[in-house]
């Protein structure tokens, strides 16, 4: 079941979700489930950060509108992928690798060697190394 879109007034899960998730991003919220001022402030700051012109948006630019829909949870909180795994998640992936300097190879969308071996490097250090891209493999990516 796809996340619901979340805006000023919204409470509940969806809403816990996405503040958790902002937090793994930077914007220090209090994660009380509930879309008030400061979390609206978060989420248009986090969606500038990823708009039209801001060096962050590759394929997947997100509209500066303070609210949390389609476009912006799939940044905010990508599916888990890994090897042989294929699609729009594999192709942000990528070029989030290749923004953090890390070769994935071709752009393509597709999860193989190449884009493992880059996983691997990113996560060394940081992270489990694993070479599975879950919610703080993507967090640290800057997703």
């Amino acid at each position: 079941m796809a996340d619901p879109i979340i805006t000023i007034g919204s409470n509940g899960d969806a809403v816990k979700k996405a503040q958790k998730a902002l937090n793994d991003r930077g914007w220090w919220l209090t994660v009380d489930k509930i879309f008030g001022s400061l979390t609206r402030n978060a989420v248009v700051g986090y969606q500038t950060q990823r708009s039209v012109g801001s060096g962050w948006e590759f394929s997947y630019p997100l509209k500066v509108d303070g609210i949390v829909g389609p476009a912006t949870w799939s940044r905010l909180t990508p599916p888990v992928i890994k090897r042989k795994g294929t699609g729009n998640a594999v192709r942000l992936l990528q070029e989030l690798l290749n923004g953090n300097g890390y070769s994935p190879g071709p752009m393509d969308g597709k999860f193989g060697p190449l884009t493992e071996t880059a996983v691997k490097d990113f996560q060394l250090g940081w992270l489990t190394v694993d070479g599975i891209v879950g919610g703080k493999t993507w967090a640290a990516l800057g997703s």
